[in-house]
């Protein structure tokens, strides 16, 4: 192997790369066996059954094995699960981290984190972006919010341990994100470049403590925020970027020694600043160990170019080449490469059985008024509100109209009828004063809601709530939407807009004991570790 060669093949080990597809495409077998490409990012679009993603994960190490890559490839996905999830939809997953929060229970967090790990293990996918270490301070957060465990930096700490402990243990490679924390912002980095200006003593009270605990406890990689910490970094540089963040900071002060990645830098805080390729020198340059380029692979050529450019030019040291890819090499010896036999269907039955129980524990009653409480008893025709304006996660993906609570509802009660009623939509054909005496026909009436665009709809609920109806208002993902409708009867905080909190709290509703107390300070009338 000439010089080029072997630096080719250390930058290699350094990139971690997405496509589109369900299938390796040409350019993928391309990148694997002439860049020695050695790190595979998936997302939902790389999904379908348990059987396709299997054969992709093999086929994808089969390509790094015969390409004499003597390591497996990592290949990482965000199972943060919640919202945030990658696995296919058969697969039984479980509450994401706010809800895990509201359950109170480390041990419940310990079991998701084993049982994710026992699910990613059997598909082939050996490093989850996972878990969110940041602390959810700020509830106008639009990227973190109930990706985090709570507000309170020693309850992300304990919970964020078990979940890396869990995952761990099962030969998974945990990371903790994103250093060092995203959790009081107010802009989305995906969209553009954020600012925590707190100062040095706020940071390590807040934001660097569960980072400091993940450290202590054994993580195995730590993924970088595309967030200006001006406190730490007092030039205009997104920590991902800044050598005082990294390096400084994360290395030497906290004495993190494993491997560093970066966070996507296709994302607009990163490729509409510096650029793709010029990011991916400057992270290596701060101290990151591999840069993460997730789709166009226009972009992924730019920053192999860049890096192999920088070092041959002398503006990016082989050392930190070196340094790096011993990191990325040692980590992969320590955790990859072991093999175990795992039945699916009894994995399945447990995964489900795991999925209904810490369900079951998080979600929250935070107002129950028995007089207008639906009950089960003479239950014949159901009526849902569903707000057609929900906020889109850029994390999650998935957007657009979905029937939650009815189908909730037809799991729970087979055979009910559900009609649901579309706002705005329903106002082009009824005004609130015909709508009023046609839901009062109905044995529940109940009010999703998601987010607060749609103020006419906010307004229809609270005025829904004053009616002699039996009804109830479930919170679909952040319980800080509660302000808005806090004088509304048998109100519940779901946590996320996912079908098994859908049906935990339908049951909840109707019956079953709501186990979940706030994670988080939403209110005086509802304060941390509130339940009804």
């Amino acid at each position: 192997m000439t010089d080029e060669q072997e630096l080719r093949r250390r930058i290699g080990q350094l990139l971690v790369f997405g496509f589109d597809g369900l299938t390796v495409p040409d350019h993928v077998v391309d990148l694997i066996r002439t860049h020695y490409l050695g790190n595979i990012i998936l997302f939902s679009r790389n999904v379908s059954t348990k059987e396709q993603l299997i054969a992709l994960t093999s086929h994808l190490q089969d390509l790094a094995r015969e390409n004499g890559q003597s390591l497996p490839l990592t290949i990482s996905a965000d199972q943060e699960n919640g919202i945030v999830r990658r696995l296919p939809e058969e697969i039984p997953v479980f509450p994401g981290n706010m809800a895990l929060g509201a359950t109170h229970s480390p041990q419940d967090v310990h079991r998701s984190g084993v049982l994710t790990g026992r699910l990613l293990f059997k598909l082939g996918i050996n490093f989850n972006l996972a878990p969110v270490l940041d602390v959810n301070n700020n509830p106008a957060n639009p990227v973190i919010g109930v990706r985090s465990f709570g507000d309170l930096a020693e309850t992300v700490a304990e919970f964020g341990v078990q979940f890396i402990q869990g995952l761990q243990s099962q030969g998974i490679i945990a990371c903790g994100k994103h250093f060092p924390g995203h959790g009081d912002t107010n802009v989305d980095s995906h969209l553009d470049l954020p600012t925590i200006a707190h100062d040095r003593p706020r940071l390590e009270s807040v934001e660097l403590v569960p980072f400091k605990a993940a450290i202590k406890a054994g993580i195995d990689s730590i993924m970088t925020a595309h967030v200006v910490f001006p406190a730490v970094e007092p030039e205009q540089i997104p920590a991902t970027l800044s050598y005082r963040v990294l390096t400084e900071l994360l290395r030497h002060e906290l004495g993190f020694a494993g491997v560093l990645t970066t966070d996507c830098l296709e994302m607009n805080a990163i490729s509409e600043t510096v650029g793709v390729g010029a990011g991916a020198v400057q992270a290596l340059k701060a101290g990151a160990d591999m840069v993460m380029v997730s789709h166009r692979l226009d972009r992924q050529m730019a920053a192999i170019d860049a890096i192999f450019k920088a070092v041959r030019g002398g503006a990016l040291s082989e050392s930190r080449i070196d340094e790096a890819f011993q990191r990325v090499q040692a980590l992969k010896a320590k955790r990859l490469g072991t093999s175990r036999q795992e039945e699916w269907d009894p994995l399945m039955r447990e995964a489900k059985a795991t999925q209904v129980s810490l369900s079951g524990n998080a979600v929250t009653a935070l107002r129950v008024t028995p007089a207008s409480r639906p009950t089960k008893e003479g239950l014949k025709k159901v009526a849902v509100l569903v707000d057609e304006t929900t906020p889109l996660m850029v994390a999650a993906g998935r957007g657009g109209h979905n029937p939650l609570l009815k189908n909730a509802l037809e799991a729970v009660f087979p055979g009910v009828p559900v009609q649901e009623f579309l706002f705005p939509s329903i106002f082009d054909g009824q005004s609130e004063v015909q709508l009023f005496p046609m839901l009062a026909q109905y044995d529940a009436v109940l009010a999703g809601i998601n987010g607060t665009r749609n103020a006419r709809y906010l307004a229809f609920v609270n005025a829904l709530a004053e009616r002699p109806i039996r009804q109830a208002t479930l919170l679909l993902r952040s319980p800080y939407d509660a302000v808005t409708v806090e004088g509304v009867p048998n109100l519940y905080a779901l946590y996320e807009n996912t079908p098994w909190m859908a049906e935990a709290a339908i049951r909840a509703l109707f019956g079953e004991e709501a186990k979940g107390r706030l994670p988080v300070h939403i209110s005086e009338d509802f304060p941390r570790g509130h339940q009804s």
